[in-house]
């Protein structure tokens, strides 16, 4: 093979493939954020969880959610009347616990 040859080759590749290097290398970039966007979608239209829920975090965190977007979501939290802004990604790794209308926070047991 001549590099003349090798050259019209490679030439024939990327016009022919190059568009599915081009889809593959803009995907790997943005894996975070469809990946992110993709758990956001999910948790907003989960009917488990709503604008204004009072939610405990991990069992100990009282807080109000605030904002639910496709990237983050936002927890107001009562106690220290903080604001905690959590990737939708990172939603899982949480333990959110939700108050159940009507109920006492448990009193009633």
């Amino acid at each position: 093979m001549s590099p003349d040859d090798l050259k019209i080759l490679t030439t024939d590749l990327m016009g022919t493939y190059g568009w599915l290097f081009v889809v593959g290398f803009v995907t790997m970039m943005f894996k975070n954020l469809i990946a992110n966007t993709l758990a956001g979608v999910m948790f907003m239209f989960g009917s488990d969880f709503d604008t204004d829920d009072i939610v405990y975090i991990n069992g100990e965190k009282k807080a109000r959610i605030v904002r639910q977007t496709p990237n983050k979501t936002v927890f107001h939290l009562l106690e220290t009347d903080r604001k905690l802004i959590v990737p939708n990604t990172e939603l899982y790794k949480l333990r959110v616990e939700k108050v159940l209308p009507g109920s006492k926070n448990g009193t009633e047991l």
